[in-house]
């Protein structure tokens, strides 16, 4: 990844998880001189980019059904000689998103194994995805027998799209991403989506920049202005908790 030349100090990179709240950290670093671009590549392959030294930032939501914690089992398996820093961006509701109305009245994930249901899935290694495949072990549901199980896309937002244009019938994804195309969504759980660092490089005052803003109040009233996002705990490290 190569970050695009720009009048600022330095820009940011971040990779991993798809999510509607970076822009509005974007424009919040935005006034502190600090360039932030962010590409969805999945939160596995984020912090796999970030193990590399790739990007400066992972964006990640993986849930561990063993554990029933969110990403801090991932990071001391992938950085177990490397110290890191998770501090949460927000909590997300996710949930079934549906055509206006839920005409197939689906209700949770047993309902995606119905024949005359398509599904869009989300790219493996999605957080949205892991959490998905989890669920689908839990109800003894056969992820090959699903419609459109190997339908992916790469983010929310064209889960909505594909939904909104009828090429599918439910997907998984942010009840923000529903409300915005005008399309149902069935709320099914709130994930924690952290923003992870490596701890040698958070000298630099861009990465300071971020740290910053990630605790303060026009940040965390910009985060709340989204469906479905939960702000109580922004800015707070997660390994705390």
């Amino acid at each position: 990844i190569i970050a695009p030349e720009s009048d600022e100090p330095r820009t940011l990179i971040a990779l991993g998880s798809h999510d509607l709240g970076l822009e509005k950290l974007k424009e919040d670093v935005g006034g502190a001189h600090v360039g932030l671009v962010s590409v969805p590549v999945g939160s596995l392959d984020g912090l796999i980019a970030l193990r590399q030294g790739l990007c400066d930032i992972a964006g990640c939501h993986l849930f561990d059904d063993e554990r029933n914690e969110y990403n801090t089992p991932f990071l001391r398996h992938l950085f177990p000689d490397m110290p890191v820093l998770a501090v949460t961006l927000a909590y997300r509701e996710q949930g079934l998103i549906t055509a206006p109305g839920n005409p197939l009245r689906l209700r949770g994930v047993a309902d995606l194994a119905r024949p005359e249901v398509r599904l869009v899935n989300r790219n493996p290694g999605s957080g949205t995805r892991v959490w998905l495949d989890a669920q689908l072990r839990h109800e003894h549901l056969d992820a090959a027998a699903i419609p459109g199980y190997d339908s992916v896309v790469p983010t929310h937002t064209a889960v909505a799209a594909a939904i909104a244009a009828g090429q599918a019938d439910a997907g998984i994804g942010l009840r923000a991403s529903a409300e915005a195309s005008g399309l149902s969504f069935t709320p099914l759980f709130m994930e924690r989506y952290d923003l992870v660092m490596r701890k040698d490089p958070l000298s630099d005052e861009t990465i300071d920049a971020v740290l910053d803003r990630l605790t303060s109040r026009r940040l965390r009233n910009a985060l709340g202005s989204i469906a479905g996002y939960d702000t109580m705990h922004t800015g707070e490290e997660a390994a705390e908790r």
